[in-house]
């Protein structure tokens, strides 16, 4: 995708969301390219970031990974709030 391009701004603390001219790239972009990618290969919905981080959450949790690992990795201060939005997927 960025092979032509020259990398006039390097990602040292290799970002997911960062393209090489412009640095960080902001939710609002990540969220076109994401549409865009969907598009591209076919699907008739998208995702958008936070959905991937509410699905990752959710697959963090079905493959029962510790409530508190997953709440520090999403950011939260708190596993209350893991519990309360994610309480459905824990009863399965």
């Amino acid at each position: 995708m960025f092979q032509d391009l020259e990398l006039t701004n390097p990602n040292p603390n290799n970002l997911v969301c960062w393209h090489p001219r412009r640095g960080i790239i902001v939710i609002s972009e990540a969220n076109k390219a994401l549409k865009q990618f969907c598009n591209e290969i076919g699907l008739d919905h998208y995702i958008t970031s936070h959905g991937l981080r509410h699905t990752h959450a959710s697959v963090l949790l079905y493959k029962r990974v510790n409530i508190m690992t997953i709440s520090k990795k999403i950011g939260h201060s708190n596993i209350s709030i893991i519990l309360d939005m994610y309480f459905h997927i824990l009863k399965s």
